[in-house]
């Protein structure tokens, strides 16, 4: 009898599951995982070029606008890419805030951790996967980071590239939501700089 109470919560948990959390199914969501000093006001996934023209399904035309000195100009030519391809580098547009200290090689360290929805016991969580040690204390200016991160209100395009990491693109399921965090540590000043995103991935 106390089995099958338990089979029975576990499966209405798992029914109860939404197989897309935050609405990932067709959005790219992502938060600050910290509380600064460096600021995120956005963070947009485009193909590796910049501008994702010609990408697969879910490819979003989208009109967006840039600042300009006293006025916004309509920029007709940006497409963002969704869902993301982890099997292929992409590049994320972050528009950030620095404040405090430039941000450089070989001090700013980077280390990627990764999450799978969902938990062995059918619970609605994200599961950490492993990484091998292969995404730990990372030269980040070697590593997708565009360096030196200067002062003041910026873009920086962060490229995300996991081609180099075949043990782990081999324990992705295909068409999945994953969650990434991005934490730096700059070892001169002692700031950290997190970002989390979550998104529906392509493997294949």
């Amino acid at each position: 009898m106390q089995k099958l109470v338990l089979l029975l919560a576990l499966s209405a948990t798992a029914l109860a599951c939404k197989t897309w959390p935050n609405g990932t199914d067709t959005t790219f969501h992502w938060y600050q995982c910290n509380a600064g000093p460096m600021m995120f006001y956005n963070a947009t996934p485009y193909d590796q070029t910049g501008t994702a023209f010609g990408c697969s399904a879910f490819h979003v035309d989208t009109f967006l606008y840039e600042y300009e000195p006293n006025h916004y100009s309509l920029n007709l030519g940006k497409n963002f890419e969704y869902p993301i391809h982890l099997s292929k580098p992409i590049m994320v547009k972050c528009d950030v805030l620095n404040p405090t200290h430039v941000y450089s090689a070989p001090a700013l360290k980077l280390t990627i951790s990764l999450w799978s929805w969902g938990t062995a016991v059918g619970g609605c969580d994200w599961s950490s996967l492993p990484t091998f040690g292969l995404l730990n204390d990372l030269n980040a200016c070697q590593h997708g980071i565009p360096c030196p991160i200067q002062l003041g209100r910026q873009e920086i395009d962060v490229m995300v590239d996991f081609t180099q990491y075949q043990a782990i693109i081999n324990i992705l399921k295909d068409d999945a939501p994953y969650q990434l965090e991005y934490a730096m540590h700059d070892k001169t000043s002692g700031d950290n700089i997190c970002l989390m995103a979550q998104a529906r991935a392509r493997i294949n």
